[in-house]
């Protein structure tokens, strides 16, 4: 029940931001949409692979800080999670699917390399909606619970595409664990499971300059 109503609360929110972005960019900042693909796993749960899809989507708003480079604020829906499909031709019937949905917030700064390229990083603030976890049999009963909350590192790649619409190439990783392992142990700086994600992206900006002062 809890996890119902904050996932409808996070898209509610997402809604919001995306309505009002006519609003932000009218006082001299650049708002844009997003759009795109994750290719996500579960560091620490002894499977591999970059296996589970979802989609990326949400808006972003951005100043200019100097020639060189902007702070950029993004709000978005993200699927992550992991996946196991089984591989009868091995004699191998086991599979898994854990998906989590989370409302996350980064906070990029960008660096301009030239008029079509340019560099991101910063840390990323993550809340999750939801969760769901099953095997070959049908859902699990999760018994140690995933946090509610999320910190990560990210970086990535611009492509300036046509005026306006650029291409994203982005790699995340969780800096806390975003689960503890079953038995409660930890290995030095490995407290757990931590979400990893590849996001392929295009993003759509509008000019937010402020035309009325002429």
């Amino acid at each position: 029940m809890l996890n119902n109503v904050t996932y409808r609360f996070g898209i509610a929110f997402l809604f919001f931001f995306l309505l009002h972005i006519s609003t932000v960019f009218s006082q001299g900042f650049k708002a844009g949409l997003i759009g795109g693909i994750s290719t996500t796993q579960i560091s620490g749960d002894q499977l591999s692979g970059f296996n589970k899809a979802g989609i990326v989507a949400g808006g972003l708003v951005s100043i200019e800080l100097s020639q060189k480079f902007d702070l950029q604020m993004e709000i978005m829906y993200f699927q992550k999670g992991s996946r196991k499909n089984a591989n009868p031709d091995k004699l191998d019937y086991t599979s898994y699917r854990l998906r989590l949905n989370y409302f996350e917030v980064p906070l990029l700064l960008e660096w301009k390399y030239s008029k079509r390229l340019s560099f991101e990083g910063g840390p990323t603030f993550g809340a999750l909606l939801s969760s769901q976890e099953e095997d070959e049999y049908g859902e699990l009963n999760i018994s140690y619970p995933f946090k509610k909350f999320e910190l990560g590192l990210a970086g990535g790649m611009n492509i300036v595409l046509i005026q306006g619409l650029i291409f994203n190439a982005r790699y995340e990783s969780s800096v806390l664990s975003v689960r503890a392992y079953v038995d409660g142990q930890t290995y030095r700086f490995n407290k757990g499971q931590y979400n990893t994600a590849l996001v392929f992206s295009l993003r759509y900006k509008f000019d937010g300059k402020n035309k009325d002062a002429q």
